[in-house]
């Protein structure tokens, strides 16, 4: 068997142990060795004596034997017994009797005695032995004799004893000898011992020095060369680790600040990482983990009623696949919310396929803004009814539907009579009262494959698809106007009566085009009014050029030649700050000469509804831009100058371009140029008039949002268009002294546009009283009558 040596030795030790045990060994065998030659030699010295007792009883007894005489045959056995180491001896004649003895007892039977002839050791302490006694070639008897062995045994006990003694010695000495060369053998390999143990317990600096050239040198030599490589090693790893913690620390505080849920698996679909987005989306208490979880525990203790019926555990327990990267998936949460997952495979630097990364998003906000977005982008801000764009949207959708199934439609085009008569008596918000009524009423006379669209101001219209009897479309303009007639209004305590003018026109027979459709029902409905108004008409082409619209083509002839003749002009109306009341900036008013009238100007009200829908508008707005640039560059000490767009240059794609051109062509900053829009323009098409205001932006340009507060969800798509100014509706400022819920509101606007970063405008400021609300509720600029009027040569831009 292998010798097995203690784990626990020192190496010094197993040397010193296993060389002792060799010698153990060879002594052992040394020592056996000497004994059994030791042995031999006695059992030669004792077969030499043996013989030479042989000789010598055979010379001394044969003759008294021969001659029978006992008496000297007894006295030599008895001198023989005392002096030659035999222990006993007895003659036996031929016959076979005793005739001498010495030493042994009568009666006892004579040993046995062995035929060999050499002498052996035996395990007593005599040899048995016999020899024939002979004379002159006669036997005569057989002498028996016992010689003793006891100087055998002593001598083998003398030997072992002095070789064990030897050999302890020598042991003795060489474990000494041996302890001490093991030691000086092994004293640099102590020091490597501990010196590395040092080194594994961090002290990297340990160093040994080489105090010689053989093998231990060579390993102290290494070992100092593997230390300096290790510390290296250790510290660029610990650099490592330090950017590593920084990089996991800003990683984390990334994962933390995502909106996004963030959720790790393995490749065993277990869980291992999720961020507080996560557990905010799925509802998570607080002290809940999930790490080391499969989904699907992971969703029992979440709680399936979280989502539909097992379709969250359906979709968190798919197998992680290295393979598939998923499309977003929408989850409807049982609470309403709405959340989106996706799922990407993750790999490491080698490409090894590591497990799957879950990303969540609760999208409920922005689905109802989407939604609401399209409600907007559709719908008229200030009524709920649907829009111009749906309108045509519909209309498209008629001309295709008609020409593929040879069906007809109607269109109804109408507007209140005398409504300008209630905004200027009144003021605005009872006409957007009237109108919301108004609407309320006609949403009840529809039915639900027809719609009722607010055109813009006054205007609205009715779509009829698919009309199978014309009396229908009689019918309905018949309650139409029966129903607004009938509709009773109160404004200061006033009651009042609107009346409405309607035109019908058919397609295919009135127009061909949505166009040629929608002029022909706009005509139709300038006739009813023709005929005293508070009417229904269906369309004329005889009366095609009535009154109404021969002064409508008179106003565009005017137009035409108030261009030709240059006779728009720019009037300007400072806007000023709060704070204290020193200008901002201006604002230019177009107004254009009555030639009829010299000296006197046409206000804008009078000119513009006609130059918006005969498309001059758009000229007419770059001739403003025009304008209001060349005079920035004239006054470069004016800081900025406000310049009114129409709605229709919404949808101009080359607008913006335009006015990037005209204020390089003049070298004047596009931030000296603020462009107002409408609230209403804007909403009518948020496409539209986000692109332009975006645009605008690229340019430098500043936005406002002229009119704002005017419709129900400003607030709600004011986040949609990025404008830099809001300007609060008149409607609102007029009175606000004296109006609580105009106070309030005009207040919720100025605390929401200072919280986006917007500046706020009032217009409409007639008295102290409404400029120092202003100032308190903190908007930010002011115009009107109380601080100046518009003018041609404003005082600043004199010098």
């Amino acid at each position: 068997m292998p010798l097995k040596i203690s784990r626990g030795l020192s190496l010094r030790s197993k040397l010193v142990l296993l060389l002792l045990v060799v010698e153990v060994v060879m002594l052992t065998l040394l020592v056996a060795n000497s004994v059994r030659l030791s042995q031999d030699s006695l059992l030669t010295q004792a077969q030499a004596r043996y013989t030479e007792l042989n000789t010598l009883f055979n010379a001394a007894l044969a003759a008294p034997l021969a001659q029978r005489d006992y008496a000297t045959l007894n006295e030599i056995l008895a001198e023989s017994v005392h002096q030659e180491g035999v222990v006993y001896a007895a003659l036996i004649d031929r016959s076979g009797h005793i005739v001498a003895s010495s030493g042994w007892k009568k009666g006892r039977t004579l040993p046995l005695v062995t035929t060999s002839t050499k002498f052996a050791d035996t395990r007593v302490n005599q040899f048995d032995a016999s020899t024939q006694i002979m004379l002159a070639g006669q036997r005569y008897g057989t002498l028996y004799y016992g010689v003793s062995t006891t100087f055998l045994t002593e001598a083998r006990a003398h030997l072992v004893q002095q070789s064990l003694f030897i050999a302890g010695v020598e042991i003795l000495l060489s474990t000494l000898l041996l302890a001490g060369l093991g030691f000086w053998l092994t004293r640099h390999l102590t020091s490597l011992t501990r010196a590395s143990d040092a080194f594994a317990q961090g002290q990297l600096d340990v160093r040994l020095p080489v105090l010689s050239d053989d093998e231990v040198g060579s390993l102290t030599h290494a070992f100092n060369s593997m230390a300096d490589a290790i510390a290296a090693q250790i510290g660029a790893l610990k650099a490592s680790t330090a950017q590593l913690h920084e990089e996991q620390a800003r990683m984390v505080a990334l994962l933390h600040a995502m909106k996004l849920g963030i959720l790790f698996a393995d490749t065993n679909n277990r869980i291992l990482y999720y961020n507080p987005a996560f557990q905010h989306i799925w509802r998570l208490p607080p002290g809940l983990s999930l790490h080391g979880k499969l989904p699907a525990e992971a969703t029992m203790q979440t709680g399936c009623s979280l989502a539909e019926p097992d379709q969250l555990a359906d979709l968190m327990a798919e197998p992680a696949s290295p393979n598939e990267e998923r499309q977003a998936t929408e989850l409807r949460l049982a609470d309403g919310r709405l959340v989106t997952r996706l799922s990407h495979p993750v790999y490491d630097n080698a490409n090894t396929f590591i497990g799957h990364l879950w990303m969540f998003e609760d999208v409920t906000q922005e689905q109802h803004t989407a939604q609401q977005l399209i409600y907007l982008a559709e719908r008229d801000s200030l009524t709920g009814l649907f829009n111009r764009h749906h309108l045509r949207e519909e209309m498209e959708k008629l001309l295709t539907d008609t020409a593929r199934t040879g069906s007809q439609g109607a269109l109804l085009f109408f507007d209140l009579d005398e409504f300008k008569y209630i905004n200027d008596s009144f003021g605005h918000h009872a006409g957007d009262a009237t109108l919301i009524r108004i609407a309320a009423e006609l949403s009840a006379l529809i039915r639900r494959n027809e719609v009722l669209a607010r055109l813009g101001g006054d205007e609205f219209a009715i779509l009829i698809p698919q009309l199978s009897d014309l009396k229908e479309v009689e019918g309905l303009a018949e309650r139409v106007v029966q129903t607004i007639a009938r509709l009773p209004l109160i404004f200061d305590d006033q009651p009042l009566r609107v009346t409405v003018s309607l035109g019908v026109a058919f397609y295919p027979q009135h127009g061909a085009s949505i166009e040629e459709l929608i002029a022909h029902a706009d005509t139709a409905m300038y006739q009813a009014k023709a005929c005293g108004k508070n009417t229904w008409q269906i369309y004329r082409p005889e009366l095609d050029m009535g009154k109404e619209m021969a002064a409508r083509l008179t106003w565009n002839d005017r137009l035409s030649h108030a261009f030709e003749k240059d006779l728009f002009r720019l009037h300007f109306q400072g806007v000023y700050h709060t704070a204290d009341r020193t200008l901002s900036h201006l604002e230019a008013l177009v107004r254009m000469i009555d030639e009829e009238k010299p000296g006197q100007l046409v206000m804008p009200g009078l000119f513009i509804p006609i130059a918006e829908k005969t498309g001059k508008i758009l000229a007419l707005d770059r001739w403003v831009i025009g304008e209001a640039v060349t005079t920035l560059a004239r006054h470069r000490k004016l800081r900025a100058l406000a310049i009114n767009l129409s709605g229709r240059s919404l949808a101009d794609p080359s607008l913006p371009r335009f006015i990037q051109d005209t204020l390089a062509q003049h070298a004047v900053e596009p931030n000296r140029l603020l462009i107002e829009i409408t609230e209403t323009s804007a909403i009518g098409d948020l496409h539209d008039a986000g692109r332009f205001i975006e645009a605008l932006h690229e340019t430098g340009c500043a936005t406002c949002l002229d009119d704002f507060g005017t419709g129900f969800s400003s607030f709600a798509y004011l986040k949609y268009l990025k404008v830099d100014t809001l300007k609060i509706d008149g409607l609102f400022i007029r009175d606000l002294p004296n109006d609580r819920d105009n106070q309030l509101f005009v207040k919720s606007i100025a605390d929401v546009a200072r919280g986006m970063g917007k500046v706020t405008v009032a217009e409409f400021v007639e008295d102290e009283a409404t400029l120092e609300l202003l100032t308190r509720f903190g908007v930010d600029l002011v115009q009107g009558y109380f601080l100046d009027r518009p003018i041609a040569d404003h005082p600043a831009l004199q010098g």
